[in-house]
């Protein structure tokens, strides 16, 4: 299987199991679930599926030399995900922004993947403790491959395709380690990410439109327009039962998700930002020592700071540990 990716480039898959998890239908419907909770036509920005997200991982594990087993967790590690992504979290007023990995296990075993799995004698309870795989997951502000994706994969959507290349490129696997080999790159990594967070995953207009489409979700459910097992589809499925529903206060907020500007429309009174402010501090790898990038870099541990302080300034939960 040849695969020619936004980030990485062609990738050549020979792994049976592999190519049988990628031709799954659990993986295959990751294709309609949008990364950003929404879908294109009901987004202010650009968007991928988390089926690229997922095999853009998968890719990123093999550069860094990964064992198959490791691979195979990053293939599957977002499988669990429902139609929206983490708006099921605003849903459900689940905090923690951890539907999908609660449910992970539970979800997997009722898909083709066990059986795939089993047929290469491997046992598809361990994917689901990602913990297990230092490359793949780690707790923030490390690096990992789930959310070193991700970022490369929207500074391509913006442009900055050469500024992605450079970045990957300075990534190196040290036992177990995802960390950058130089500072330059470690810095503008962190500072992107910051303001990609600022900009758009935790910016007013993203919150707007979550805070919209969960109020959709949550009226749906308790009108049984659609079920928990609806979103266990896609997002145009979901999407397509509520146009149909007729429900004159559905079809209306939907419309206003296609409007640019959807936070202006909401009162701050009406309006709970509650999706948390996110920072990575990089590993990098200089004179034979793993260190954060805020540790030997005094101009990112300043930015931190700076950061910090704005947070603050806005009644946003300080960082930690800085």
């Amino acid at each position: 299987m040849k695969i020619d990716d936004l980030v990485y480039g062609e990738e050549e898959i020979g792994e049976p199991v592999l190519i049988e998890l990628i031709n799954s239908s659990a993986i295959q419907r990751l294709k309609e679930i949008s990364q950003f909770g929404l879908p294109e036509e009901y987004h202010h920005r650009k968007v991928f599926s988390r089926y690229a997200h997922s095999v853009g991982v998968l890719i990123l594990l093999r550069r860094l030399g990964a064992d198959l087993d490791e691979q195979i967790a990053g293939l599957l590690h977002d499988v669990s995900h429902t139609a929206f992504s983490h708006v099921i979290d605003w849903v459900l007023e689940n905090s923690e922004e951890n539907y999908q990995d609660k449910i992970h296990l539970e979800f997997v075993k009722k898909t083709e993947i066990p059986q795939i799995l089993q047929k290469y004698d491997k046992d598809y309870n361990k994917y689901s403790f990602l913990e297990n795989f230092s490359l793949l997951e780690k707790h923030k502000p490390s690096l990992c491959a789930d959310r070193i994706d991700y970022t490369l994969r929207e500074l391509e959507l913006e442009g900055k395709k050469l500024m992605a290349k450079v970045l990957f490129n300075e990534l190196k696997n040290i036992n177990g380690q995802i960390v950058f080999a130089e500072e330059n790159s470690a810095e503008i990594f962190g500072r992107e990410y910051m303001r990609l967070q600022k900009e758009h995953w935790s910016g007013n207009e993203s919150n707007g439109r979550y805070h919209l489409l969960s109020k959709i979700l949550k009226r749906a459910l308790r009108n049984e327009v659609i079920s928990m097992d609806d979103l266990n589809k896609t997002d145009y499925y979901v999407i397509n039962i509520l146009i149909k529903s007729k429900d004159a206060e559905i079809t209306s907020d939907l419309n206003s998700l296609k409007n640019f500007k959807v936070a202006e429309q909401i009162s701050n009174s009406e309006i709970f930002f509650k999706r948390k402010f996110k920072h990575i501090d990089p590993e990098v790898f200089l004179n034979e020592t793993i260190s954060p990038l805020s540790e030997v870099h005094e101009s990112y541990r300043n930015f931190l700071k700076i950061e910090e302080l704005n947070l603050k300034s806005r009644g946003i939960p300080p960082l930690q540990n800085l």
